[in-house]
């Protein structure tokens, strides 16, 4: 048979413990992860008790299980082994704690043990917050809105359900032949691993009344950019700004001569201002729709593949002050009918 495991004695509590753990006093207990916040919490527990405070009427509550096992487990584990410790070390405990050492005190310590089991209600109550609030619920479930004999959902049994109601989901999809979700979330897996979208459509549930919010049939990219950017109808405000007088077509017509002229010192155009001067007069020669729907190669005219401007470009003053004010107005159009 193995040793009986011999509990040490408590910590000696000195300064701002000691102070805390005095079981009459209002305490605001704060300190970093390791300092002995549990010691002090449950040496105050243990002077309440010296104190003749009913079990029952103590509560403690912590964040995790697992603070709240440690806890029930040093007080318990401490109230039993004062039940057969020696005098001496038994008075020790009681100084260490700040409490009197008499024989009657040694006595009301031994008695603790019996008094915690035969307490009403399962004697000390050491919970989480959560268990704590969800005991509230049950003791007042009509109160608080819910059926009696209600129980909580596990986080197992939650996420089955989750993924029961996501297959029923896109089974619906399939039977109702809806090609346009089916689509979308085709689009989804080919982006993110199958956790990841699972995690997304969870979020998504979550966010129903916002989904549920969304106008019908215009879908979520109009929606988004009406709220981005508080224009309704984004194809109208993208033709207009196309459209002749929508834009400084004598600017645009500047930075086109400005590349036809772009010469090398040898008196040959370069290709990359040919090249670029034609981008800008096929541009201007479509009408409005197309013009919107060719933003983005209107802007290689003056852009690399990289969305950066050209290393080199014309020798003329007025080429930077162009670009500067065409690609801010490019730019905005571009972003738009993203």
């Amino acid at each position: 048979m193995g040793k009986k495991r011999t509990l040490a004695l408590l910590p000696q509590l000195a300064g701002t413990q000691e102070l805390a753990s005095q079981p009459m006093a209002q305490v605001r207990l704060s300190a970093s992860a390791g300092t002995g916040k549990t010691q002090v919490l449950s040496a105050r527990v243990l002077r309440l008790l010296l104190q003749d405070v009913k079990p029952e009427s103590i509560l403690c509550l912590t964040f995790t299980k697992a603070g709240a096992a440690e806890m029930a487990d040093r007080i318990h584990e401490r109230l039993g082994a004062w039940v057969t410790m020696p005098g001496p070390l038994l008075a020790k405990d009681l100084e260490h704690l700040g409490e009197d050492i008499s024989p009657e005190r040694r006595e009301d310590a031994r008695s603790l043990f019996a008094k915690v089991l035969d307490a009403r209600g399962s004697g000390l109550r050491i919970q989480t917050i959560h268990s704590f609030c969800q005991s509230l619920l049950a003791s007042f479930p009509i109160e608080a809105g819910l059926p009696p004999g209600f129980s909580p959902i596990e986080g197992r049994e939650e996420r089955q359900l989750a993924l029961d109601a996501l297959s029923s989901m896109v089974e619906g999809w399939i039977r109702g032949g809806r090609e346009g979700d089916l689509q979308r979330l085709r689009g989804l897996a080919r982006r993110l691993p199958e956790e990841s979208i699972r995690a997304y459509l969870t979020k998504c549930a979550a966010a129903s009344e916002y989904l549920f919010a969304l106008p019908d049939g215009e879908g979520l990219h109009a929606f988004v950019r009406r709220a981005l950017t508080g224009i309704d109808d984004i194809v109208s405000v993208l033709d207009l700004a196309c459209d002749e007088g929508g834009f400084d077509r004598d600017a645009l017509e500047q930075l086109r001569h400005i590349f036809s002229a772009w010469l090398k010192k040898q008196g040959t155009s370069t290709a990359q201002g040919i090249k670029s001067a034609e981008i800008i007069a096929d541009w201007l020669s479509r009408p409005p729709t197309e013009r919107r729907q060719e933003m983005a190669t209107l802007r290689r005219a003056w852009l690399k593949a990289d969305g950066q401007r050209f290393e080199k470009s014309p020798d003329d003053p007025r080429f930077g002050p162009l670009v500067d004010q065409i690609d801010t107005w490019a730019e905005r159009l571009f972003k738009l009918q993203r």
